[in-house]
């Protein structure tokens, strides 16, 4: 009698294991997706075929810690189109650049991770008409604003230092060559002009406050072809 009830409590412990195993297995191996509590890009409003001033942001962690190298999948409607997208940092974070689509109104965008619990997210943005003002950057308190612009190649954009913002800033082109580059670092009030000619993506960062490929005070501008 002892031996066949050592026997079922033999069997009855491994299948317990198996069981915690398995939930093992299923729990902690699973990501999670969300929105970062600061800056995630959501809810922007922006000048319809230009690209959103802050790039969309989605957090991935496993058991409450942050996972590197994911590779998120985005998605946009309306006409609009995405582009810098990286995969997750060793904060966890990944992003993409949103460029709204021609209508005027709100529009989506969507990140998902198969598998992930909270897949998908959806960013909304409104699309306002555009206008001059969308060529103007406003350069202040360490930041250019909007920090990464699209125009048409031949369009001027315009770089306006604020009266009485932190600084001083200036202009310093990644490659060196586009946008040139504005001159020393400066106080507001100040404006300067650069047209491009050259379709392509430029890189541009505050000598003081910045660096190269988008470290710290630095901007961009996407030049597309004329439509």
């Amino acid at each position: 009698m002892r031996a066949r009830t050592a026997a079922v409590f033999v069997i009855g412990a491994l299948v317990w294991l198996v069981g915690a195993c398995g939930d093992d297995d299923q729990g902690p191996d699973t990501l999670d997706i969300e929105k970062p509590t600061l800056q995630s890009g959501d809810q922007q409003t922006g000048p319809s075929g230009q690209a959103l001033g802050s790039p969309l942001r989605v957090l991935i962690t496993r058991t409450g810690e942050p996972v590197a190298g994911v590779d998120v999948e985005w998605s946009v409607g309306q006409g609009g189109s995405l582009s810098n997208e990286q995969v997750s940092d060793d904060e966890g974070i990944a992003s993409v650049v949103w460029t709204l689509g021609p209508d005027v109104g709100e529009q989506e965008a969507t990140a998902s991770l198969e598998g992930a619990d909270g897949s998908p997210l959806t960013y909304t943005a409104l699309a306002t008409p555009g206008g001059p003002s969308a060529r103007t950057i406003q350069v202040r308190n360490n930041e250019f604003e909007p920090s990464v612009i699209t125009v048409n190649v031949g369009e001027t954009v315009t770089w306006v230092w604020a009266t009485g913002s932190i600084g001083p800033h200036n202009l310093q082109p990644d490659d060196g060559v586009t946008p040139g580059r504005s001159g020393n670092v400066e106080f507001g009030p100040k404006q300067y002009s650069f047209t491009f000619n050259q379709i392509g993506d430029f890189r541009y960062y505050c000598q003081s406050h910045g660096g190269l490929n988008g470290v710290g005070m630095a901007g961009r501008v996407i030049v597309q072809p004329e439509p």
